[in-house]
Formats: C-alpha cells, sequence, structure tokens
C-alpha cells in the first residue's frame, strides 16, 4: 500500500525536476552589475526563487577554459550580450538579451520550450558550437597528442558527416583539422625512420589534403591546399635526393 502512495508523488517530483527552468546570464567582462540586476528585476518578480548562473565572455577567448564558456554561450544561440539564456534538463532552449527582459517577453521566451523547431535549432547551435569548440581544443592544447589527439579527430570527422555541414564546411574542417590532425599523428609515428604505421598515416593525411583541395579548387581553402600540397611534394623530393 505505501508503495502504492509513493509512486504518485515520486512521479510528480520527477516530473517538477524534469521541467525546473535553469536560468545563465552570459556579460562582457566590465558589464556594470547593478544594471544587470535591475534590468533582471522582471524575472525576480516573476520567480522570486530563481537563481542565475553567471558567466562572463571575453571578447577573443585566450584559455580553453574561456573556449568553452564561449562554445556554451553559442550552443544556447547568444547573440547579444548581456543575455539571459533559459534552459531545462533538455538543454538551453531560449535566449533574452536582458535590455529586452519584460514579463511579457519572459512569458514569451519560455514558450520556445515547447516550439516545434526547437530540437532543429538545437542542433544547429551544437553544429556551429561543436566547430568553435574544435579549432580552439586544436590551438589550447598542447602538445596535442594521445588520448586529446583523438578526441579532436573523431569530432572533426563527425562534423564532416553532419547533416547540416555545407560543402564549404566540410572543405574548411578537411583542411585546416583532418589534415593537420592527421599529420600530428604522422609526427607522433615518425621517429626518424619511415615505418608502414608512419607511412600509412602520412599517405591518409596526403589524401585528406587531396579531398580538400579538390573540393573546389578555385576557393580560398582549395589554393591553399594546392600549394600545401605542392609544398609537400617538394619536401619529398628533396628527402628522397638527400637519402
Amino acid at each position: 500500500m505505501m508503495n502504492r502512495l509513493l509512486l504518485p508523488l515520486l512521479l510528480l517530483c520527477s516530473t517538477l525536476t524534469t521541467q525546473a527552468e535553469e536560468y545563465t546570464v552570459y556579460f562582457r567582462p566590465g558589464t556594470n552589475s547593478a544594471a544587470m540586476a535591475r534590468l533582471l528585476a522582471p524575472l525576480r518578480a516573476a520567480e522570486p526563487q530563481s537563481e542565475c548562473r553567471y558567466v562572463v565572455l571575453s571578447e577573443q577567448a585566450s584559455t580553453l577554459a574561456e573556449a568553452i564558456n564561449a562554445a556554451n554561450a553559442l550552443k544556447a544561440g547568444v547573440q547579444e550580450l548581456p543575455c539571459l539564456v533559459i534552459g531545462d534538463a533538455s538543454g538551453p532552449y531560449t535566449t533574452l538579451p536582458l535590455d529586452k527582459l519584460t514579463p511579457a517577453t519572459l512569458a514569451a521566451a519560455k514558450a520556445a520550450a515547447s516550439a516545434p523547431d526547437r530540437a532543429a535549432q538545437a542542433d544547429c547551435h551544437n553544429f556551429t558550437a561543436q566547430q568553435y569548440l574544435l579549432f580552439a581544443r586544436m590551438a589550447f592544447t598542447q602538445p596535442l597528442a594521445g588520448e586529446a589527439l583523438q578526441k579532436c579527430l573523431n569530432t572533426c570527422r563527425a562534423l564532416m558527416a553532419h547533416p547540416q555541414a555545407t560543402a564549404a564546411d566540410k572543405q574548411r574542417l578537411g583542411f585546416e583539422c583532418l589534415y593537420p590532425l592527421l599529420l600530428q599523428e604522422y609526427t607522433t609515428l615518425y621517429t626518424g625512420a619511415h615505418t608502414p604505421a608512419s607511412e600509412a598515416k602520412l599517405l591518409e593525411a596526403i589524401a585528406a589534403l587531396e579531398a580538400a583541395r579538390d573540393a573546389d579548387r578555385n576557393s580560398t581553402i582549395g589554393k591553399k591546399a594546392h600549394a600545401e600540397r605542392e609544398r609537400l611534394r617538394a619536401a619529398r623530393r628533396q628527402a628522397r635526393t638527400m637519402e
């Protein structure tokens, strides 16, 4: 009997937990905190018990931690600062610039939780955020090797295969991410003399470079990939003459 009485209560608690909203405020360094507090007044009035998480976004990330914050903002669809992001257990679902925060806009923003295109919008924002974070990991993780290198490679390949990826996205990712990552793998395998494994990895990197070049030879990246391929060809030719 007690289990039958407890079950509806547990289900209710689970529902409340799932539907609980989460609030994050993104802002630039130096933003006036008192002014932000005033702009948040409509939220405080509507939900006195609500708590906000505050995240500073630098103009340009200089560390991986700052880049992760920026990627989270991109994932939420942030375009203006300071901005309130509203989310739930399924993730962020709407953004609202603080200077536009009113009881009416807050209510309208919350309605986005059940918008029919929510999943599609989230997928689009997440694709953008993952690309940004991939480039950031490559820039800030030094040396890039082992598990970190494999994570970047897996992410790059997944992004290139993503339904949102355009031909330009694939070419950029292929040239600026996949090729240098494979080349980095090659350098870890090469220890002064070629082995079957290192040679295979070099050929894989060259194939990625050529694919990026051939995707659009007339684009800026296509021309850069062509120049890089010729540089590699010349370097290998010179290496053979020295053997």
